[in-house]
């Protein structure tokens, strides 16, 4: 398992966690471009961005497998559907399975630091 950490501010945890909210949304800056997609060795970064979002360039994601959304010291771990590029609003998409379980109706849990395992 290949994991996202992602710092996101109470209110879109939340939402996450009730189901209402499915897709996380990152700004296509240099930093969201070295963290999600694969650069090719010897890629100048500031020009691989403009490919992308001039289209030039289909950008080819990391194989990230969960997301970890970290908030105050809890968090939620959620499946990765999928990630797109929105290049008219320099953006990427981060769908995320967090539908409540078919089998058991639960939604996602919040680990708070409280309940966090010890080593």
């Amino acid at each position: 398992m290949k994991a996202l950490h992602c710092a996101i501010k109470r209110q879109y945890l939340d939402l996450i966690q009730a189901g209402t909210k499915n897709t996380e949304y990152r700004d296509m800056s240099v930093y969201w471009v070295q963290r999600l997609v694969v650069i090719p060795a010897g890629t100048d970064i500031q020009q691989y961005r403009a490919d992308i979002i001039s289209g030039k360039v289909e950008p080819t994601f990391q194989k990230y497998t969960h997301i970890v959304f970290h908030c105050e010291g809890d968090t939620v771990t959620l499946p990765i559907l999928g990630i797109k590029t929105y290049r008219g609003h320099h953006l990427f998409a981060i769908a995320l399975d967090n539908k409540p379980d078919k089998k058991s109706g639960s939604k996602p849990k919040i680990r708070t630091a409280g309940n966090l395992p010890t080593s």
